[in-house]
């Protein structure tokens, strides 16, 4: 989402080419539908489980969208987290049957503790709009859009279901003072919300001087009883923080089994 007027939707474009810093984040086309991914391995693409569980990988293809030429890939496996049940544990993975060219920069993920007071940035293939009205830009396929937020809270539990994971949440603060969840804003055409479309989208932060992969965005709120989620100011996001221990087991687990198939064979 982008601020009030003169901020734009346009204006939070971003342009990914062979030599940008965001060139890992790509769209996920699930039976036709965008939604995002980021690549961790040069075969493995993570994403929210939500998006992808239970689908058919001939109906999934990731989208890299250089300005030279567009990449599409198709996808060979859908591997959700065990036990993955929206929003809680809600993370997959995507492995294509072809590696991603050699210009696609991936970060490291960060497996350390993360404080409220984090700044983050997104990047995403969702819609946008003005958030001081609402969405009016639906997501596309060759567009991905860029913004920041800073976490606010770091929980195990969104919902009195009992049930438990590690989210990160923020609130999109307006032009000035602060959102419901506190502040302060990072300013008009900087502060962002995510829409429609940028499920699965990833999270980076800025740590001890490098750029880290912290989460995945998988959820917005509305912040009081009976006002719908919008994207409007005020409304809360959050998704999966990538440092809970089951989350760095399962990751580590699977970035060493797609070595191990994509080894070349051994001759006696």
């Amino acid at each position: 989402m982008a601020g009030k007027l003169p901020d734009t939707p346009a204006a939070r474009i971003v342009k990914v080419d062979t030599r940008s810093d965001w060139n890992s984040t790509g769209v996920l086309l699930v039976n036709g539908s965008p939604f995002t991914g980021v690549v961790i391995a040069r075969r493995l693409v993570l994403t929210a489980a939500h998006v992808v569980a239970g689908q058919d990988p001939e109906h999934v293809r990731f989208l890299l969208t250089p300005d030279t030429a567009p990449v599409a890939m198709d996808a060979e496996e859908v591997i959700a987290f065990p036990g993955a049940s929206f929003p809680y544990n809600d993370l997959a993975l995507v492995r294509l049957k072809k590696p991603v060219p050699a210009w696609v920069r991936i970060y490291p993920i960060y497996t350390g503790p993360i404080q409220p007071g984090q700044r983050i940035t997104f990047i995403g293939a969702g819609g946008s709009g003005n958030g001081d009205i609402g969405v009016s830009v639906g997501a596309q396929a060759d567009v991905l859009r860029k913004g920041e937020n800073v976490i606010d809270s770091v929980v195990q539990s969104v919902d009195r279901s009992g049930r438990v994971s590690s989210f990160y949440l923020y609130d999109f603060d307006g032009p000035e003072g602060s959102g419901s969840m506190g502040g302060p804003t990072l300013g008009n055409d900087i502060e962002t919300m995510v829409v429609a479309g940028d499920s699965g989208s990833p999270v980076f932060g800025s740590i001890a001087g490098r750029t880290w992969l912290v989460g995945i965005n998988n959820l917005g709120a509305a912040p009081e009883a009976g006002r719908a989620m919008d994207s409007r100011f005020g409304t809360i996001g959050g998704g999966m923080l990538l440092s809970y221990p089951p989350f760095v087991l399962w990751i580590a687990g699977q970035l060493k089994l797609s070595a191990g198939k994509d080894a070349p064979a051994k001759g006696k």
